[in-house]
């Protein structure tokens, strides 16, 4: 299964974009984009989904206009081929086939009025919104099951029946039966009339327990089998630990089958109470073993909307990183408990973008541990991280590049002259090493020609004249800064590195101290050289270091161009370079 496109219409501040993604299932897709271009809308639209169609709140129509009406489409790829699936005013496909969930920042501004000697005073604050685990309780329901009756009430031999009183207490397990057994089936009158006659034919059997339970493996099973959905629910319980034999698993399921005609609709409501139950309980063991501010913090029942909830402390009472973390615990738990088809769809909107080093850590094992429980019960799971920042500030501190799936929203188009790539992937070579590094990637008052050395690594001759190189260097960034759009990233890169360097090294009059300068290896180390000799390196310099830092070291398997390209257009970034070339 694949995510291939993504389409959305008329949603806060999207009119209209397609997304060409190929999102990969069980790994984390990143989706990057700068801020204001429309990630919030984007998860707008997946969060405004219900079950039968797409339903947005009022201040979430494009332009404010209820006229225009929302659409959203995702195109998908499995086995079965290429298919569209679409949510709009009347209908919903995405949901049959997608369990969605999004979770987002659930910090929320409030204001307070207070009366102080007939003035009226606004006071305002920050708060977390109180997250809503379950929206409903289900009624207080149980399972009217006893042991005595169903045995006596199986016939002569009800001594084989085994007790399944936890069977009845296991959530999980009940889910199971609930949703996939067709229980109307056993009121149908031929396999009522099967399963009436193989009860009958057991009763009539003589001997102990075990004696009676081989002649049912031996004799039985396959008539038992044959009836599909008899089948079904054994095979069910024979996953649960104390059901030990297939036989067992026959002897249960005559017991569930009697419950459910029994109870009726009844059934359903034990189902969803017990499962309530078993969310409350996980709920209050993982959010207290998370908790490490010094207040109380449990999942509570609501009484007057009832539902369970959690209440947090107001956002001043907590560090941001245990805020950040605790309420996204808590969201990530909720997705848990609500996915229950093979497809899932996480979608986490930038609300990691500001965490500390030790808090993403935290937040790559909950999204990494998350993947691989997901992926071991078989599910398809598509968890999309909304941000603005580079990817490769995931790649130093959080997830492996290799095991993520990076997609650049903003569609930036740039021109990469495939010999500066070339270059860069090749400054490694010891033929040329020592000298382009000096020479090429850093500013240098006299000039070197190794045009022999790179017509032997496949690189063009003129480059290798360090003065050819910088003057085509120069001609990107005046493309550039003239507001050219055929430019090539990666040559602003050393452009920028070479004007900081050579601005400091100007500043410099002693020829020893120049020379010691040349001899620092990378330009922050240069600027930093400069600040002990008692010249001041403007801010500006060490800011434009997002520009030429990392960009001219190349990486393999990831994207190193477009990023740099997506920096390039902010217009506070250009504004910076526009200074130091003036």
């Amino acid at each position: 299964m694949k995510i291939k496109k993504i389409e959305i219409t008329n949603i806060k501040g999207i009119g209209h974009k397609a997304f060409d993604l190929d999102l990969i299932p069980n790994k984390p897709n990143i989706l990057v984009a700068p801020n204001g271009f429309g990630k919030s809308s984007f998860c707008i639209g997946f969060d405004s989904l219900k079950r039968s169609k797409i339903e947005l709140d009022d201040k979430n129509y494009h332009q404010d206009n209820s006229a225009n009406r929302p659409i959203l489409s995702l195109v998908v790829e499995d086995a079965s081929g290429v298919r569209t699936l679409t949510a709009n005013d009347t209908t919903n496909t995405i949901l049959s086939e997608f369990d969605i969930f999004v979770i987002n920042s659930q910090l929320m501004a409030k204001a307070t009025k207070m009366n102080i000697g007939g003035t009226v005073i606004v006071k305002s604050s920050l708060e977390i919104s109180p997250t809503v685990l379950v929206p409903t309780i289900p009624p207080k329901t149980d399972f009217n099951y006893s042991p005595s009756k169903l045995k006596k009430g199986f016939g002569a031999n009800g001594k084989i029946l085994p007790n399944i009183s936890n069977a009845f207490r296991c959530a999980p397990l009940l889910w199971d039966i609930s949703n996939q057994v067709d229980f109307s089936k056993f009121g149908q009158v031929k396999i009522s009339n099967q399963l009436k006659k193989i009860k009958f034919e057991i009763n009539a059997q003589t001997g102990n327990s075990e004696s009676i339970k081989l002649w049912i493996e031996a004799n039985k099973k396959a008539d038992l089998e044959a009836i599909m959905e008899f089948k079904k629910l054994a095979s069910i319980l024979r996953k649960f630990d104390e059901i030990k034999s297939d036989v067992d698993s026959f002897l249960a399921a005559f017991q569930i089958i009697d419950v459910v005609q029994k109870m009726g609709a009844n059934f359903k409501k034990a189902v969803n109470y017990l499962c309530y139950l078993d969310d409350k309980a996980y709920y209050e063991k993982t959010i207290a073993d998370f908790n490490t501010t010094r207040h109380s913090i449990r999942p509570k029942e609501d009484k007057k909307h009832n539902s369970l909830i959690v209440d947090w402390p107001k956002a001043h009472e907590i560090s941001n990183g245990q805020r950040d973390v605790l309420s996204f615990i808590t969201l990530l738990m909720k997705a848990k408990r609500n996915f229950k088809q093979q497809n899932c769809v996480l979608i986490i909107d930038e609300v990691f973008d500001y965490l500390d080093d030790a808090n993403l850590i935290s937040f790559q094992y909950f999204i990494t541990t998350m993947i691989e429980e997901m992926k071991k019960v078989g599910k398809n799971f598509f968890p999309i991280l909304m941000t603005h920042l580079d990817p490769l500030y995931f790649n130093h501190f959080c997830f492996n590049r290799h095991k993520i799936k990076v997609v650049y929203l903003k569609d930036v188009p740039y021109h990469s002259n495939p010999n500066l790539v070339k270059l860069i992937k090749k400054r490694e070579d010891t033929s040329i090493k020592a000298n382009v590094d000096k020479y090429h990637f850093h500013y240098e008052p006299t000039s070197i020609n190794i045009s022999t050395e790179f017509t032997a690594l496949g690189l063009p001759a003129t480059w290798g004249d360090s003065i050819n190189f910088h003057q085509f260097i120069e001609g990107e960034v005046t493309k550039y800064l003239n507001d050219q759009t055929d430019y090539d990233p990666l040559a602003i890169c050393f452009g920028v590195r070479v004007r900081i360097e050579k601005l400091i090294y100007q500043q410099i009059t002693d020829p020893a101290k120049q020379a010691a300068f040349l001899a620092e290896h990378g330009t922050k180390k240069k600027l930093e050289y400069c600040e002990t000799i008692g010249h001041s390196v403007p801010e500006i310099y060490y800011l434009l270091g997002i520009i030429y830092n990392d960009s001219l070291h190349w990486r393999e398997g990831i994207d190193n161009v477009r990023p740099v390209a997506i920096k390039l257009e902010n217009l506070t970034i250009k504004n910076l370079i526009r200074e130091i070339f003036k």
